[in-house]
C-alpha cells in the first residue's frame, strides 16, 4: 500500500542537497521513496492513503552514528571531575558481569525504544566498556539485534574487543594490563557475530567490526581488525583521540600522532569513521605542529568522524572546531554518546559548541548540523540511500511535530528544530515504510512499562559499579545527586 505525507514542510533532496519544500508532500510504497514533491504536481503518483501533517516538519530518519544502546552510566559523569567508574583488582580476575542476561535484555529494549522515539531510524551501536574487561558479554550486542528487529529499528551492530585494560589500586593508581590472547578472541567473537547477523536477521541488522578503542588496542590488534573487516565487507569504527593523553605519547614516543598511527597500519578510508577524533596534532593540548596535518590526512582518505558533543560539552571539552574539519573536506556524522538517545540535542549541541570554539556566529549552521544527523552519518555508513528523502531512497522517515507554545513561533523550521526542539517533538517514525512510532508512542512496546524496567535495572547498576571501587565509598560518594538527599 502506498502512502502520502503532506503538508507542512519537507526536507527533500535535489542536486545532492537538502532544501525545504513548504507545503511538500512525499509518497512511499513499501520500503522506497516513490515522490518527493507538491500534491499537485501531476507527476505524483497516487498514494492508498493520504495523511495530513499541517505544521510539521518531514525529515529523513535521522542517522544515529556512534549512539550508547545500553542503560548508560556517562549519566553518572555529570558534575563529577573523576571518573567514577573504578575496577579493582579483585572485579577485574573476578569473573561476574555488573549487568545480567534480563538486565542486559531490558537495557537493549529500553536503548532501541529511546532512540527511536527521538526520531532517529538507524543507528550504530555503543556499549560501554568501562563496566567491562576486554569485550562485551555474548548477550549484549544479540539482545540489541533482537531489540531492533522486534522494533523495527535499522541497526549496525558490534561486539567490542580490546587487549589493553585497566584497574584501580587502593592507592588510586591506574594500572594497564595487555592480554593479547583477550584481544584476539573478542576480535573473534565480533567476526563471528558480523557472520551470525548477515544469516540470522533482516537487512535492517548489519554488523560492523568495533575496535573499542585505537588507545586500548595494540598495532597488531587493529591490523587484524583492518584486514577482517575487508574481508568481511563491513565497516570499522573505534573510539579515537578522545583524550589528549593518546596523541602526547603517540608525539613523544615515535613521532606520529594518533591519526599518523593509523595511516602507517593503513586502517584510514572511507570504510573507517573514527568516534571524536578531538586531539589531533596541533590542539592546544597536544602541540605537535598544524592540525592540518593530520585534518589533510584524514580528508584525503575519506575518513569519517562521528561526533559527539554532548557528552565532551558537560566535560568542558569541544572539538576544534565543527566548521575547520568540515572546510577542510572531512565527512562528519552525529551520535549520541549518552543518555538519552536525543540526536536532535546533539545537533543543538554541536552548532552552539562550533560558534563558541570559533568565536563566529556562522560556524556550526542547522544546514551543516543536520546534514552531518542525515546524510554525513549515512555516507558513513556507506548508505547512499539513507539521510535524504529523494525518489528511489529507503522510506525512513522521520515527523517532528513543532507546533507548540514552547518552541514559540516558527520562521525556519529547520533552524527552529535545531536550537527550539529535541527528540520529544518525534510525532511519527517510518523505517522501511512501516510506522515504529505513532502519536509519540513506540509502537511496538509499552513506553511506560518499559521505562519502570529500565529504571529497577538503572538503581542496580549503579549499586554494583560502586561495589568495585577499592576504596569501599559507596554510591552517593562517588556520584553524588545535586543536592543532598533526604530519605523517609
Amino acid at each position: 500500500m502506498s502512502t502520502m505525507l503532506r503538508g507542512g514542510t519537507v526536507v527533500g533532496h535535489r542536486d545532492g542537497r537538502h532544501e525545504l519544500l513548504d507545503g511538500g508532500c512525499v509518497v512511499f510504497d513499501g520500503k522506497r521513496v516513490l515522490f518527493v514533491g507538491f500534491p499537485d504536481d501531476p507527476d505524483r503518483p497516487a498514494a492508498d492513503e493520504v495523511v495530513d501533517l499541517p505544521g510539521r516538519l518531514i525529515t529523513p530518519g535521522l542517522v544515529n552514528l556512534h549512539c550508547i544502546a545500553n542503560i548508560d552510566l556517562q549519566t553518572l559523569r555529570i558534575d563529577v571531575d573523576a571518573v567514577g567508574f573504578p575496577k579493582s583488582r579483585a572485579w577485574f580476575d573476578g569473573d561476574a558481569q555488573v549487568l545480567g542476561y534480563d538486565a542486559l535484555t531490558t537495557s537493549a529494549r529500553f536503548s532501541v525504544a529511546t532512540l527511536l522515539r527521538n526520531g532517529s531510524t538507524t543507528f550504530a551501536n555503543v556499549t560501554t566498556m568501562a563496566s567491562k574487561r576486554y569485550d562485551d558479554p555474548e548477550i549484549e550486542p544479540r539482545a540489541l539485534a533482537e531489540a531492533a528487529e522486534s522494533l523495527g529499528a535499522r541497526a549496525y551492530l558490534a561486539h567490542n574487543f580490546q587487549d589493553h585494560s585497566r584497574y584501580d589500586d587502593a592507592d588510586g593508581n591506574t594500572h594497564v594490563v595487555h592480554d593479547a590472547d583477550a584481544g584476539r578472541a573478542g576480535l573473534a567473537r565480533a567476526v563471528a557475530l558480523v557472520e551470525h547477523l548477515a544469516g540470522a536477521h533482516s537487512d535492517r541488522v548489519r554488523g560492523f567490526l568495533f575496535p573499542y578503542t585505537t588507545q586500548t588496542c595494540s598495532d597488531d590488534l587493529l591490523r587484524s581488525a583492518r584486514d577482517a573487516a575487508r574481508d568481511l565487507g563491513v565497516t570499522l569504527r573505534s573510539h579515537f583521540a578522545q583524550y589528549p593523553g593518546e596523541a602526547k605519547e603517540g608525539i613523544a614516543r615515535d613521532g606520529l600522532s594518533p591519526v599518523e598511527r593509523l595511516a602507517r597500519l593503513e586502517m584510514l578510508g572511507p570504510a573507517t569513521t573514527l568516534t571524536h577524533a578531538i586531539y589531533l596534532r596541533g590542539h592546544p593540548e597536544v602541540g605537535g605542529g598544524p592540525m592540518e596535518r593530520d585534518l589533510t590526512l584524514l580528508a584525503e582518505s575519506r575518513t569519517n568522524v562521528a561526533h559527539c558533543p554532548v557528552v565532551f560539552a558537560r566535560r568542558g571539552v569541544a572539538l576544534r572546531s565543527f566548521d575547520r574539519y568540515l572546510r577542510a573536506g572531512i565527512n562528519l556524522g552525529l551520535g549520541t554518546d549518552t543518555m538519552p538517545a536525543d540526536i536532535v540535542g546533539e545537533m543543538r549541541m554541536a552548532a552552539v559548541m562550533a560558534k563558541v570554539v570559533d568565536a563566529d556566529p556562522l560556524a556550526g549552521s542547522a544546514a551543516d548540523v543536520f546534514h552531518a544527523a542525515t546524510v554525513g552519518g549515512a555516507d558513513a555508513l556507506g548508505r547512499p540511500d539513507l539521510g535524504r528523502l529523494q525518489a528511489g531512497a529507503t522510506a525512513d522517515i522521520a515527523v517532528f511535530d513543532l507546533r507548540a507554545l514552547h518552541l514559540g513561533v516558527i520562521d525556519c523550521p529547520v533552524k527552529s528544530l535545531v536550537h527550539f526542539a529535541g527528540g520529544g517533538e518525534a510525532e511519527h517514525v517510518f523505517v522501511d515504510g512501516v510506522a515504529v512510532v505513532k502519536d509519540r508512542d513506540v509502537v511496538h512496546v509499552d513506553d511506560d512499562a518499559i521505562l519502570a524496567e529500565a529504571q529497577a535495572v538503572w538503581g542496580d547498576y549503579r549499586e554494583a559499579l560502586a561495589a568495585r571501587d577499592p576504596l569501599g565509598r559507596g554510591a552517593d560518594t562517588l556520584y553524588p545527586f545535586a543536592y543532598p538527599v533526604r530519605r523517609a
